[in-house]
């Protein structure tokens, strides 16, 4: 009997520890979910920029600027240095001057054309560069494309005005002549209404009557008496 007891309670021990080491360990899994959960849920932080881009987007920064000085200026540094070594990224510098809108030296179709020969040689670019001539050359056609319609749209504009113009000035002249056309039948009127009153007043002064003028003198010699 005694045995069994000893035995009781060296299992009620064991349950013990082992209930409390499952605690243990459950809380463990507990923090360690957590931990991830916030870990995952926090904001990932945005990727440095590398090489070059932040000198890129600094361009781009001032040249969009309404200081024309510091817009030449900086147009002019960007544009030499392409000039005397024509590398990827001065290439690169140069496009970003040259599409950027807002300074008197910009200029999409060259700026397009020079972003078009970096993306035909891909390799020579990083992924961020890649990325940004890509984005670039999308955003300088849509450009050029809307500057196009709005020429077309002013070109159909200047002809349809000038199609008015001609149409007021046709219609200008149909008027001028209408009231030429008036003036020439009031004057006609005129003449033949003076042309009339001269007859009446030659008829008027005649000393045969209008009834008679055209009897002979036979006819209008009385009969002699009978004797």
């Amino acid at each position: 009997m005694m045995k069994i007891k000893h035995t009781l309670r060296l299992l009620s021990v064991c349950a013990v520890a082992l209930l409390l080491q499952g605690c243990e360990i459950a809380e463990q899994l507990r923090r360690k979910s957590e931990a991830n959960s916030a870990a995952s849920s926090a904001p990932l932080a945005p990727a440095p920029l590398s090489g070059n881009m932040p000198a890129y987007l600094d361009i781009m920064n001032s040249l969009s600027t309404p200081d024309p000085a510091r817009q030449a200026d900086l147009f002019y540094e960007v544009e030499r240095e392409y000039t005397r070594a024509p590398t990827t990224a001065s290439t690169l510098r140069y496009a970003v001057a040259l599409v950027t809108p807002g300074h008197p030296a910009s200029s999409p179709s060259e700026g397009k054309r020079l972003l078009e020969t970096l993306l035909a040689t891909p390799e020579r670019l990083t992924q961020d560069e890649r990325t940004l001539t890509a984005v670039l050359l999308h955003e300088t056609d849509v450009r050029l494309k809307l500057e196009a319609e709005n020429r077309r749209l002013l070109a159909t504009l200047d002809d349809r005005s000038r199609s008015q113009a001609n149409s007021d000035k046709r219609i200008q002249a149909q008027i001028e002549e209408n009231a030429r056309l008036r003036r020439a039948l009031a004057e006609a009127q005129q003449k033949l209404d003076a042309i009339k009153e001269i007859e009446r007043s030659i008829i008027e002064r005649s000393p045969t009557a209008p009834g008679n003028r055209d009897a002979t003198p036979s006819e209008t010699q009385s009969p002699p008496a009978s004797r």
